[in-house]
């Protein structure tokens, strides 16, 4: 029996969602962020989130 795939339904999820995302580096780059964007986010404002708040974060970790 397979879990269930993570859907991100708000702000604060795509946080989370986004902060351990980015622990591994093969995923930090926006090619990654889109991807995973895709898979777990329906509603367009949590999208805009999603990908705006990645921007950020990475922009914060290259320093």
């Amino acid at each position: 029996m397979n879990p269930q795939p993570v859907t991100i339904e708000t702000e604060a999820d795509a946080q989370t969602y986004l902060a351990d995302l980015l622990k591994n580096p093969k995923n930090r780059s926006m090619s990654e962020i889109a991807r995973h964007c895709a898979l777990r986010v329906r509603a367009p404002k949590i999208k805009a989130f999603f990908l705006t708040e990645g921007a950020t974060m990475l922009a914060e970790m290259k320093g």
